[in-house]
């Protein structure tokens, strides 16, 4: 009786599943009587690897958390990490919206190496300023990877309805956290284990995607490193970059440079660059990349996210929360996410 119940209200009912490289994490908020929102339940599991089927043991730890939570039948926004997608941005002469998917479609298998039978392809339409083009942003995921991670979702007891690239969904996230985000020129970066991708907006509009390849989840553990290096007192100082370990981030900062300036040239700059992401809080990635790139680096944050028992961080919850938001359509100051 409680899965039809759960089905005749999910209006009221925000639900997301995150399989992020580090974890799994899954969220509900709930919308209370007074129109606001708040976190009714958040948990996190070990990670989930999407390339085969949920291991029995994890599937019903799974299903239990969203048993115990009381969900099942609830309708969930999924998040997949984004090193899972082929994503970037192309242009195409104008066309009807037929024509634009199959051309969009041939694009994409072609740049992105892919077969057709084996990959999803999406497209969404960017703004050009190239007369008689359109811009796009081509998305390709494996059919494997979505399968296992629509049957994983399935089988723990909820009904998936939507599966994002999570760099999109943090994004979403950080533009509801910042005011101003949705104005000008801003970059945002959001930073997994194995790929950060980079984002540029302008007055809320995606002008530029770039997918930078990496072990950054080994350059965040060499914190503690640095960290103790911190206290040598034969090392110098470099300004502005003030943080003993800080070059470990160098690779990253100078690549991010390097699209920024492929993409702006000499005729504009971000304001600032909003990170999101496990390592976003780590003062010594925001320093380099203030250093190298010349522009304010702030984590999206965990300040003011949910209400609840426990607080969440914002820096591993953004993208699960970023997909919650899909199904929040209240705009109370008192919104929990």
């Amino acid at each position: 009786m409680r899965h039809f119940q759960n089905i005749l209200t999910k209006q009221t009912m925000a639900v997301a599943v995150d399989f992020a490289a580090d974890a799994l994490r899954c969220i509900a908020i709930e919308r209370a009587a007074d129109g606001t929102w708040t976190r009714r339940v958040a948990f996190e599991l070990p990670p989930v690897l999407l390339d085969r089927s949920m291991e029995d043991a994890a599937l019903q730890e799974f299903s239990a958390k969203v048993s115990a939570a009381g969900l099942n039948g609830c309708r969930c926004r999924v998040t997949i990490a984004s090193n899972l997608f082929r994503m970037d941005t192309a242009q195409l002469p104008i066309m009807n919206e037929q024509e634009l998917a199959a051309s969009a479609r041939f694009e994409a298998i072609d740049h992105f190496g892919v077969s057709e039978a084996d990959f999803m392809i999406q497209h969404a339409m960017l703004p050009c300023a190239t007369a008689g083009r359109c811009g796009l942003l081509l998305l390709a995921a494996p059919v494997l990877v979505i399968r296992n991670a629509t049957n994983a979702v399935m089988n723990a007891g909820l009904s998936p309805c939507s599966i994002e690239n999570a760099a999109c969904a943090a994004l979403r996230a950080a533009e509801q956290k910042y005011e101003g985000l949705n104005s000008g020129l801003v970059a945002f970066m959001h930073v997994e284990a194995k790929q950060a991708v980079l984002l540029l907006m302008k007055d809320g509009q995606i002008q530029f995607v770039r997918a930078m390849q990496g072990d950054w989840s080994s350059v965040a553990r060499e914190q503690e490193t640095a960290s103790n290096d911190n206290g040598q007192t034969d090392t110098i100082a470099l300004d502005p970059i003030d943080f003993g370990g800080a070059w470990r981030w160098s690779s990253l900062a100078e690549e991010t440079l390097r699209c920024m300036r492929q993409a702006c040239g000499e005729s504009s700059w971000p304001s600032r660059l909003v990170v999101s992401g496990a390592v976003s809080t780590d003062v010594e990635l925001l320093g380099t990349l203030k250093g190298v790139c010349g522009l304010e680096s702030a984590s999206v944050g965990s300040t003011g996210w949910s209400t609840g028992n426990e607080e969440l961080k914002s820096d591993t919850w953004a993208a699960a929360l970023g997909a919650a938001s899909l199904d929040i359509q209240s705009t109370s100051t008192k919104r929990a996410a």
